[in-house]
């Protein structure tokens, strides 16, 4: 039986496992993020409730408590096969923009790879670069460890970008302002301590 933390093959697994429960139910590094699309009819989702969906459907899956004393939500798990299944598992996260500054994305500009539906390129790049603005300027040791990570992460989304002629100017028509100005300060926060400048500026960021 398989031991360690999961492989990518599992996360896969779990992704689109996930993704078939929320579709089919409600409509709609070794962590998970799903994030919820927006329908053209703006209907509003609960976290909560997509998780305990997720339990009810699949018994693979599991809700937790949070470890901060103050938090009101439950942290919910994949179960993974091996000898310690109490131990091999995946943590799956079920955000729902504007949280964490996600933006909104319409399920119609979605792409799919290996069918599972992701985020738009830019879009991703923008919430990694988050991500890693997030850890930087965090006291916990825990956040600190995904630094090397973040970076990693950025660096091959920015390749990407530029692979695939990602355009700054035309991001703009569909994300508002106050996202694309929160764009341009994560990567001016990026620059100075990882470069990537002259990728940024192909990809039309003014800096």
């Amino acid at each position: 039986m398989p031991t360690g933390p999961p492989t990518e093959q599992e996360i896969w697994k779990i992704s689109r496992r996930t993704i078939d429960i929320i579709q089919n139910h409600i409509g709609a590094d070794n962590d998970i993020d799903i994030v919820i699309t927006i329908d053209l009819y703006g209907e509003i989702y609960d976290p909560e409730e997509i998780k305990e969906t997720i339990v009810a459907v699949d018994d693979r899956y599991y809700l937790q408590p949070s470890k901060r004393p103050e938090a009101e939500y439950q942290i919910l798990y994949c179960r993974l096969p091996g000898w310690a299944t109490g131990r091999r598992c995946v943590k799956v996260d079920i955000l729902i923009p504007p949280t964490l500054h996600l933006p909104e994305i319409l399920s119609n500009r979605i792409i799919l790879i290996d069918d599972i539906p992701v985020m738009p390129l830019f879009d991703l790049l923008v919430m990694k670069l988050q991500g890693w603005r997030d850890h930087i300027n965090s006291s916990r040791p825990d956040f600190r460890a995904k630094l090397p990570n973040d970076v990693f992460d950025v660096r091959a989304l920015l390749d990407r970008a530029v692979a695939e002629r990602i355009w700054y100017p035309k991001e703009k028509r569909r994300h508002t302002r106050e996202f694309m100005e929160r764009a341009t300060r994560l990567a001016l926060g990026f620059i100075p301590r990882h470069g990537g400048r002259a990728k940024f500026l192909t990809l039309g960021f003014q800096i």
